[in-house]
């Protein structure tokens, strides 16, 4: 049976509600708004919508379009995702879709298959960067 577990971690300068879900056989489907913060340790197919992080444990699967502030991926996530703070990809964490943030940390050993944004500043940095190697060749 699936259990819902409410924890709190401080997230800056105030403290978070942390909302668990999981279970063997749990799979939840749909649209999901939370407030705060949510740990995932099943299946979950829709849409996220999530004001703090989120956190997709070993034994998750999450295959949907995810608005976030910070992600952390231990299990699996298919999707696309939009964060506006840190996605960091665990040791176990495979991500197959879109990533869309300003900062990602990709332990060895995760996996991060199609592609990522950066801001539009970074990606002209970059593309500057590689004229310049190209001119004083």
């Amino acid at each position: 049976m699936p259990s819902k577990q409410l924890d709190q971690y401080n997230y800056g300068n105030r403290a978070r509600v942390l909302l668990t879900i999981s279970g063997n056989s749990a799979k939840v489907e749909g649209k999901l708004k939370v407030s705060d913060s949510i740990e995932i340790d099943c299946d979950v197919k829709g849409q996220l919508e999530v004001e703090g992080k989120i956190i997709i444990q070993k034994d998750g699967h999450v295959n949907a379009d995810v608005k976030t502030i910070d992600a952390e991926i231990i299990g699996r996530y298919d999707g696309n995702m939009k964060a506006s703070g840190n996605v960091e990809i665990k040791e176990t964490g495979i991500v197959k879709g879109n990533v869309k943030t300003p900062s990602l940390m990709i332990n060895k050993g995760g996996i991060f298959a199609y592609k990522i944004s950066f801001a539009w500043w970074i990606q002209i940095l970059f593309l500057s960067f590689l004229f310049f190697l190209s001119y004083f060749k």
